[in-house]
């Protein structure tokens, strides 16, 4: 417990902005925040919900990669237990609650072996840093379908600790309140968004 407290002592998470994403071009007004607080993010229980669901089809050299960040985590936990490490997102550029959301979703979900992070585009989610893809294996199987419903269930029940906004999947448009609306695409990847809660100022310690 002690090793914990003193890992949590240098967590780094930061309020963001709020906001909505639509494929019309309809966005809510945001609110930028640059204050920063201290908060300990306590280590979560894995539960059956959280654990991974296994797809069938994968290739040899998949499955060793799981292998091996599967063994990565095993020796984090061990020097310093329950915290996360930077692995599958490209981390430049995100900001806090995203990077946190996508470490913990690689640790949670080996089977994903590809997020995708910051890239141009016309709405400011993916440039500033607020928005990840989790690439989904064989989307349009039953096994894709179902990994990626879990993993949208599980971000909505992480809103709190990811400062969640939104997810998107299979077409629907998820918020912490529930489902609130259709047609938006991304059948091949769950689109999560996040607060942001500011750009890493060095030293962070990200806590599962």
């Amino acid at each position: 417990m002690a090793a914990v407290a003193a890992s949590a002592a240098f967590i780094f998470a930061l309020g963001g902005s709020a906001h909505a994403e639509d494929h019309h071009g309809e966005v809510d007004a945001v609110a930028g925040e640059a204050c920063c607080h201290l908060q300990i993010m306590a280590a979560a229980p894995t539960t059956a919900a959280w654990a991974a669901s296994a797809v069938p089809g994968n290739s040899a050299p998949a499955e060793t990669a799981s292998a091996s960040r599967a063994s990565r985590w095993h020796v984090a936990s061990m020097n310093a237990p329950q915290v996360l490490i930077s692995d599958i997102a490209p981390e430049h550029g995100l900001q806090v609650k995203t990077i946190l959301a996508a470490r913990t979703i690689s640790a949670v979900f080996p089977e994903i072996r590809n997020m995708g992070g910051v890239r141009p585009d016309a709405l400011r989610w993916h440039p500033e840093g607020l928005a990840i893809d989790v690439m989904i294996p064989n989307p349009s199987s039953a096994a894709g379908i179902a990994l990626g419903n879990q993993i949208v269930s599980f971000a909505l029940k992480n809103a709190a600790k990811f400062s969640l906004q939104d997810c998107i999947w299979r077409g629907t448009y998820y918020t912490p309140s529930g489902p609130s609306g259709s047609g938006y695409g991304h059948y091949d990847h769950v689109h999560i968004t996040t607060r942001g809660g500011g750009y890493p100022r060095g030293g962070e310690v990200y806590l599962r």
